[in-house]
C-alpha cells in the first residue's frame, strides 16, 4: 500500500500555484490572495471529475463572482457577493460537501 494517496481536492490559483486537499484555511488564505490582487482566479476541483469544479474572480467593483458546476453544462451556476466571508462559506460548503451551502447565495445558471 502506498503512503502517498491521490487529493480529494485540488486548488489552482491563475499563476498556477495548486494545493492537495485545501483546508478551509487555506481557501481563506487564497481568497485574500485572489482579493489582494496577487492572483486572479482560484479553480477548486475533485480530481477525475473534469466536469465538477468551483471557481472564485475578483470582480472589477471589488466583490466576487464564484461558479460552480456539478456535471453537464445545464448543471452549471453563478453567484456573486461582496461578502469574502459568504464566498468563503459557499466555497468550502461546495469543497466539503456541507449541508445548506446554496442557500448562501442567489445562484443562476452561468451564462457561458
Amino acid at each position: 500500500m502506498s503512503s502517498m494517496s491521490e487529493p480529494i481536492l485540488t486548488a489552482t490559483m491563475s499563476s498556477g500555484s495548486t494545493w492537495n486537499d485545501p483546508s478551509e484555511d487555506l481557501l481563506f488564505e487564497l481568497l485574500n490572495d485572489i482579493e489582494a490582487g496577487r492572483e486572479e482566479f482560484m479553480v477548486v476541483n475533485r480530481p477525475g471529475h473534469r466536469e465538477t469544479y468551483a471557481q472564485v474572480v475578483l470582480l472589477g467593483d471589488g466583490g466576487f463572482l464564484m461558479e460552480y458546476r456539478a456535471g453537464s453544462a445545464e448543471r452549471h451556476f453563478a453567484a456573486t457577493s461582496t461578502d469574502k466571508r459568504t464566498i468563503h462559506a459557499a466555497l468550502t460548503g461546495w469543497a466539503f460537501d456541507l449541508q445548506g451551502w446554496t442557500a448562501l447565495l442567489d445562484w443562476r445558471p452561468a451564462d457561458l
